[in-house]
């Protein structure tokens, strides 16, 4: 089967996951896709993935979950938030840059969004990124409430974490004119989620933006309905295939060491080679 959208959920750190299973699509050479679709971490595996830069991604997330200039509990109420955004841009730059050269000629002709969230109504942005624009576009989509340093400006308009407004962007791609789309998720794929604490705090923060707080606090039922959309009935002439973890990802959280996101790249390692032996 070819597909001609590739769609990324988030999950910042999980995404070591999807990483892995990109890194195998790109030593196989696999067909390009003529839609891509990331969100949060998910947009930076997907930006590598278009730039060719295998390994890129892992090599980051490495050096980084145990860097206390990156990620600290005491800074979690600070103007930074838990993940330093700032010097994790830097880092990037100055270790494992980005091509963005690279990835403007190979996405030349295709669609490539980055979904980030308007801080103002609440409503997503599907970035089209350029030479110039792709960092910018990719810590909007990856900034949180308290996690992060809360808001990016990107072109004049503050935005924060597309996977509040649209965290698996499917419809997007169907309403885009994606016809056979492979998903890659970073929780198994029928899991569902609750509110949780970090969206709460949000909403009672953003207590005098209606749109945002409201944002907040219906953000897991919106996630929930899109789970149910991907394993209810397909829509005529759409078809679509999920790459999941069995179960939850050590990612999955913030106490975390470089073994468990080894352990996670390893299993995308592993899932994205069942995939391709699956669509021979």
């Amino acid at each position: 089967m070819k597909f001609d959208a590739l769609v990324l959920e988030g999950g910042s750190l999980k995404c070591a996951f999807t990483a892995g299973i990109l890194d195998v699509l790109l030593d196989a050479d696999y067909p390009e896709f003529q839609f891509y679709y990331g969100v949060s971490s998910g947009s930076m595996a997907m930006s590598y993935y278009i730039a060719k830069q295998r390994k890129n991604f892992i090599k980051v997330t490495r050096a980084l979950v145990e860097n206390p200039d990156f990620l600290s509990y005491r800074n979690t109420f600070s103007e930074q938030g838990l993940m330093n955004l700032d010097f994790l841009k830097g880092y990037v730059n100055d270790t494992f840059p980005f091509d963005e050269a690279a990835a403007d000629l190979y996405s030349k002709g295709k669609t490539v969004c980055i979904v980030a969230t308007d801080y103002h109504t609440g409503k997503p942005h599907y970035l089209k990124p350029r030479e110039g624009k792709w960092l910018n576009y990719m810590m909007a989509s990856a900034t949180l409430p308290i996690i992060t340093k809360g808001k990016t400006n990107v072109d004049g308009t503050w935005m924060f974490d597309g996977g509040y407004s649209d965290g698996i962007p499917i419809k997007k791609a169907i309403s885009d004119g994606a016809k056979s789309i492979l998903v890659i998720r970073t929780r198994p794929s029928k899991i569902k989620i609750d509110k949780s604490y970090v969206s709460l705090m949000a909403e009672y923060w953003n207590y005098n933006n209606d749109s945002i707080s409201d944002l907040f606090s219906r953000g897991y039922k919106r996630y929930n309905k899109c789970v149910d959309f991907l394993n209810g009935p397909k829509p005529a002439g759409i078809n679509w295939h999920q790459i999941a973890p069995p179960t939850e990802l050590r990612a999955d959280g913030f106490y975390l060491h470089v073994q468990d996101v080894d352990a996670d790249y390893r299993l995308g390692l592993e899932m994205g080679m069942n995939f391709l032996s699956q669509m021979r």
